[in-house]
């Protein structure tokens, strides 16, 4: 027999899993109604899907035709295609009823698109035979009027023949008049001869008959036929006999007389006979200026009927487009009445040989008749396309129509089955609904109260309450289990809430302690932690002030190295020539006192470092005594006035007089004074004062305060200048020397002996630096430290003068023994002009002094205290070699050699640097500025003279191998010469047509006319002139004249000129060329604007050509000694490469300015600017160089010419450019003053 548990018996689990297996079942039950509908649902979605993309491939397909239509694109037609076969593969998803029907819609479609295909192609092939015909049409027209331009070109070429002919003919009546009115004067004159024997007759006859031979001599050259060409002569021989008859009438007049009429005679006859022929010539003339007039009538008429044929074409071909774009019968019927006029124009068309011969095998008749036929196949292709595209426009929206019905039959179907679903849907959740309520009242009753019953007892139990009832605990299920382990829970928590009562009490202690130490542990942490920032801190700050000190101490070693090595030098060399000399030279006792004086200033830099080194191990000794400041300071002023005077400035002392006896250090306080003063002096200029004062300040103290007016301190460099190995100016080319350790020292010094030192001073206002030292008393002798270092002697024990002065002594004041060295120097300069020359340059007087003695009995010497100094001495004069120091003020040694080796005119020159620094890295970085060698002090002399003559050989082969590469460029030269001979002939060539044209059309002519009139009316010349209306106007006539051709003569006059001066510039060309293979040179006065002009007319025609503006800013100059021809080769070439570089600029208009001045009164500067194409940064150290060029066309001539013309005239030339694209200007610097061999 069955039995069934209790529901509080039965476990929670299995009647949830119960209440879940009915809710599951019935879900499925649901899910399955639903898949039917939805299957159902899917299959009319598909179908609508399947019949939206068939329409959408319909409307692609139609849209793409209308696309092709519209630009004849075949992919557009391709892919209508395309589509339209892929709407007939869709199909198959479509029930087969309506599938048939739409298919048959999709094929009409298709066949309606090939047709339009089928059109197209059509259309496209006669438009290609319309073309080829109009093409053909055209040709024709061209040649049809070539043929009437050429005709007309041969009559106009008749006309002036024949406008020629009857000039020569009417010339020649003239020349026949006037022999007849010769022959009637000779017979009147001959006859009174013989009649009355006046001599006078003869004489009328003689002049007559001399007037008659130079009018047959026109006659001949108007008359050249054969037959005329002998009548002719026979007409001058009969002239030549009546000349020679009447010459000698007087001897027999009888005879002569006869001879004389009987030669008249003939000329008569001659001239009757040459009458009938020009009368004959006449009217051949009036039958050809018929012939004529005709020719040109109808060539007029065949013109026009060939513009109207050409204006037709091109008509034809314009509506033959608008029927192409528009097609419409009125457009059709416009082009075939434009064919039937062209057929009616073609008929009457003029043809020749000549023509029929140019032209196509097919006549213009025939090119209309294919152009109407292939216009006819157009317009029907046209009307096929217009078919079909209606066709496919219908059979679209026809296949629209299928597929919109069928899509809202399948639209509906899904309608339907969505219906069903859901019906089944809202009855199977109704029937889940009551179950689920069922489940749920169920699971509250029996689950659910119990267990918030529960969880009360236990939220009671968590806040304490451990008294609470717990019921339930009957219970087998889960919850009964649960409730009796809340029990056992109760239980247990009053148990610990007993042992809990009993820790809390051990806890509080332990927590006390806890904090105790907690709190002492942090103290002591922070403590630590503050004490690791400031370790961190200050040892940044200590590797920075390590870093800035090691840096220091670099350059303060680099620069005792350049204050040692000088004088070093200065001792080992005199010493070293004393050595190796045989005998006393006979200025040992100058070379001892320079190895001396150097000594003792090396002496005086080997002191103040080791005091410095002494300063800075604190083992100074403080030894106070009894000093007199008024003696003391006196002394010393008196000798820092004389160095001071020396340099051009004035020394100035005032000392208070209520101060007398004090007591201090003398060595140190008159080292602290020597080292104020000096370098008071040492930044003083010429011109400028020191003033050096000492004042009492309040008993207890006293001021030593040294005033200058130089060039004063920046306020950012003021915290340097007391710092160890810190100079305010510590670069290659700083203007004071100084090893950068005194101000230091005084500082040392000064806080050494109690008291305190500081300076006031502004930019440009000078420098006030003053030191405040304690009175003192004789018992304050203090020692900073015990030592038994031996003391050297004190400067202010120098036994001599010249070493009291050495102690301001900073290298840079010459002596006079030195000073006359470079003084003979310079005056031997001329003596030995023809001796290699070597420029000296360093900024101690005293090597300079030394290294020019050194070098005089061998070459001639020119010196210079620093880099700018010397590049302006060589532009002034010549030089084979430069000698140069590397740390020098304004311009060093390195920027020197770079300057020279990048100035076109100096790159030749070699270039040796000496200097104090050592190392391979200096000698790395002079070779890299473009030095030719290089030399570290202290040096041999021997050294120094061997590495010049290297130098010397050196360039000596440099120039050799110049002169082969002149040589070489013979040919290019050449080249060039012809190029620009050829430009100035062209102009030479324009100007002699010109006058040749003024010439023949000169209204000189006129004056025959005015001859011809006179000797017709010779006989009543004052009558005609006086009442005739035509010998009236004669004077006006001849005034008018006169004026015209004055004007003629002045134009012709011009030209020839111009002429003249072509031919000048041409031998102007040749000679400049030729300057470049002979070296020879002519100076002459120029206008440098002259100059410039010339230079711009010579390219007049490459600038016109271009369109280039020129601008000139030229100063008001006066005439100068130039190179003519060099200066013209040095602008046309630069003038040539401004063209070049403006060629293909397009963004900007083009321009080329030219400039001239005079730099520094002496140097003549020229630049020439344009803004073309610019030159790249890696070619503007190459572009002077022979055979380097940036063009395809180029020989890399043209400015290597120009450096080397400039350089032979003692100057340079050189570029300056931003880059590509940023223009260039060249700049040419000849020196007025440089000497004949230069230039």
């Amino acid at each position: 027999m069955l039995t069934f548990k209790s529901s509080t018996d039965r476990p929670i689990a299995v009647r949830i899993g119960l209440a879940v297996a009915a809710l599951v079942f019935l879900m499925l039950v649901v899910s399955l109604v639903n898949l039917y509908g939805l299957r159902g649902m899917v299959g009319a979605v598909d179908s609508a899907s399947h019949s939206a993309e068939i329409l959408a491939s319909v409307n692609g397909a139609t849209g793409r035709v209308e696309n092709f239509i519209a630009t004849r694109d075949q992919e557009s037609l391709s892919q209508a295609e395309g589509m339209v076969a892929t709407a007939i593969a869709g199909l198959t998803a479509i029930p087969v009823a309506e599938a048939q029907s739409l298919k048959g819609s999709l094929e009409r479609l298709a066949a309606a698109i090939a047709a339009l295909r089928v059109a197209t192609l059509t259309m496209d092939g006669e438009t290609e035979n319309m073309t080829s015909h109009y093409s053909r049409m055209r040709e024709a027209t061209i040649l049809v009027e070539q043929g009437i331009a050429d005709g007309l070109k041969g009559v106009d070429a008749r006309a002036a023949e024949h406008e020629a002919r009857v000039s020569n003919i009417e010339s020649a009546h003239r020349i026949l008049d006037i022999l007849r009115n010769g022959e009637r004067i000779i017979i009147a004159n001959v006859a009174k001869m013989l009649v009355t024997g006046n001599g006078a007759a003869a004489t009328a006859a003689r002049n007559a008959s001399a007037a008659l031979a130079p009018v047959v001599e026109q006659l001949r050259e108007l008359m050249t036929a054969p037959q005329e060409r002998e009548n002719v002569d026979q007409l001058a021989t009969a002239v030549a006999a009546v000349s020679l008859a009447v010459e000698h009438l007087g001897e027999a007049p009888k005879l002569r007389g006869d001879e004389a009429l009987r030669q008249l005679a003939a000329v008569g006859d001659v001239v009757e006979r040459l009458e009938a022929m020009l009368a004959e010539v006449e009217g051949q003339v009036v039958h050809d200026a018929s012939d004529i007039q005709a020719a040109t009538g109808l060539l007029h008429n065949a013109a026009a009927l060939s513009k109207r044929f050409a204006e037709r074409v091109a008509t034809l071909e314009a509506q033959t487009l608008s029927f192409r774009l528009s097609p419409s019968a009125e457009v059709a019927g416009s082009v075939g009445g434009i064919l039937d006029e062209l057929t009616r124009l073609s008929r009457v068309l003029p043809s020749s040989v000549g023509l029929q011969a140019k032209a196509t095998p097919l006549t213009v008749t025939d090119q209309i008749a294919g152009y109407r036929a292939a216009f006819a196949r157009f317009h029907q292709a046209s009307n096929a396309l217009i078919g079909a595209r209606d066709q496919v426009r219908n059979e679209a929206r026809s296949a629209g129509l299928l597929v919109a019905r069928f899509a809202g039959q399948a639209r509906a179907d899904a309608l339907v089955h969505n219906d069903r679903g859901m019906l089944a849907t809202i009855l199977a959740g109704s029937v889940a609904i009551l179950l689920a309520g069922a489940i749920a009242w169920s699971t509250s009753r029996f689950v659910a109260q119990p267990i918030v019953a529960l969880a009360s007892v236990m939220r009671r139990l968590a806040a304490g309450d451990l008294n609470a009832e717990i019921a339930s605990a009957g219970r087998g299920d889960e919850i009964g289990v649960m409730t009796r382990a809340v029990r056992v829970f109760q239980e247990n928590a009053l148990r610990i809430r007993v042992l809990e009562a009993e820790a809390e009490a051990e806890r509080q202690q332990v927590q006390a302690s806890l904090e105790r130490m907690v709190a002492e542990r942090t103290d002591a942490l922070h403590h630590q932690t503050e004490v690791l920032e400031a370790q961190a801190i200050e040892l940044i700050q200590a590797r920075n002030q390590a870093e800035t000190a090691n840096q220091a101490k670099s350059d303060f070693v680099a620069t005792v190295s350049h204050e040692l090595r000088t004088p070093l030098t200065l001792i080992l060399a005199p010493l070293e020539q004393l050595s190796a000399a045989t005998a006393p030279p006979a200025d040992w006792h100058v070379q001892v006192d320079r190895a001396q004086r150097n000594a003792l200033r090396l002496m005086n830099r080997v002191n103040d470092i080791l005091d410095f080194s002494k300063a800075d191990a604190g083992k100074f000794e403080l030894c106070p005594m009894p000093v007199d400041l008024n003696k003391t300071v006196g002394v010393l002023a008196e000798d820092a006035a004389m160095v001071a005077e020396g340099k051009g400035c004035t020394l100035t002392c005032s000392i208070d007089p209520a101060l007398g006896t004090v007591f201090l250090d003398p060595r140190h306080f008159e080292k602290i004074l020597l080292n104020l003063v000096s370098n008071a002096i040492k930044f003083t200029p010429a011109g400028g004062t020191v003033h050096l004062a000492v004042t009492a300040l309040d008993g207890e103290r006293f001021e030593l305060a040294v005033q200058d007016s130089g060039i004063g301190i920046a306020p950012d460099k003021l915290p340097l200048l007391f710092q160890r190995f810190s100079q305010i100016d510590n670069s290659a080319t700083r203007h004071y020397s100084g090893t950068g350790i005194g101000l230091a020292l005084v500082k040392d010094l000064v806080e050494l002996m109690g008291g305190e030192v500081g300076v006031n001073s502004e930019p440009g206002q000078g420098s006030c630096f003053f030191v405040r030292l304690p009175l003192g008393a004789e018992q304050n002798t203090v020692t900073t430290e015990t030592s038994n270092m031996h003391e050297r002697s004190s400067p202010s024990t120098a036994s001599t003068t010249e070493q009291r002065h050495l102690r301001f002594d900073d290298g840079r004041h010459v002596s006079r023994n030195d000073r006359a060295s470079m003084d003979d120097a310079d005056e031997q300069h001329s003596e030995h002009a023809l001796r290699s020359k070597v420029l000296v340059v360093d900024d101690s007087p005293e090597m300079l002094g030394y290294l020019s003695e050194l070098l005089r009995d061998d070459y001639s010497v020119a010196t210079a205290t620093d880099g700018e100094q010397a590049w302006a001495l060589l532009q002034r004069r010549p030089i084979d070699v430069v000698v140069s120091d590397v740390m020098m003020p304004k311009l060093d040694g390195f920027g020197l050699t770079a300057r020279i080796k990048a100035s076109a005119g100096f790159a030749h020159l070699p270039v040796i640097l000496v200097t104090a620094r050592g190392g391979s890295e200096a000698c790395v970085s002079g070779l890299e500025s473009g030095a030719d060698d290089y030399i570290a002090k202290p040096f041999s002399p021997l050294e120094l003279k061997a590495r010049i003559r290297a130098a010397l050989r050196m360039s000596q082969v440099q120039t050799e191998l110049n002169a082969k590469s002149r040589q070489a460029g013979m040919a290019e030269i050449a080249t060039t010469v012809l190029h620009n001979v050829g430009n100035v002939l062209n102009s030479v060539n324009v100007s002699a047509e010109l006058v040749s044209s003024q010439m023949r059309t000169s209204k000189a002519q006129g004056l025959g006319k005015v001859a011809q009139m006179m000797n017709e009316h010779v006989h009543d010349l004052s009558d005609f002139l006086t009442k005739d209306h035509k010998g009236k106007m004669l004077p006006d006539y001849l005034l008018k004249l006169a004026k015209v051709v004055a004007q003629e003569q002045q134009g012709i006059i011009e030209e020839l000129e111009q002429l003249t001066k072509g031919i000048d510039h041409i031998k102007t060309i040749v000679a400049a060329q030729q300057s470049y293979a002979v070296a020879v040179s002519i100076v002459e006065t120029v206008p440098v604007a002259e100059l410039i002009d010339d230079a711009l007319r010579m390219s007049a025609g490459l600038l016109a050509r271009q369109e280039v503006t020129v601008v000139k800013d030229i100063a008001d100059l006066p005439l100068l000694p130039l190179d003519r021809h060099r200066m013209l080769l040095i602008l046309v070439n630069l003038i040539n490469n401004a063209k070049q570089a403006l060629d293909g600029v397009i963004d900007r208009s083009r321009c080329v300015t030219f400039g001239a001045s005079l730099a520094d009164g002496a140097v003549l500067r020229i630049t020439v600017a344009d803004n073309g194409n610019g030159i790249a940064p890696e070619h503007l150290a190459r572009i002077f160089s022979h055979g380097f060029t940036t063009r395809k066309d180029g020989h890399g001539f043209g400015l290597h010419s120009c450096a080397l013309a400039a350089q032979e005239m003692g100057g340079s030339l050189t570029v300056r450019s931003d880059g590509a694209g940023q223009g260039a200007t060249f700049i040419l610097d000849i020196p007025l003053d440089a000497p004949l061999s230069k230039r």
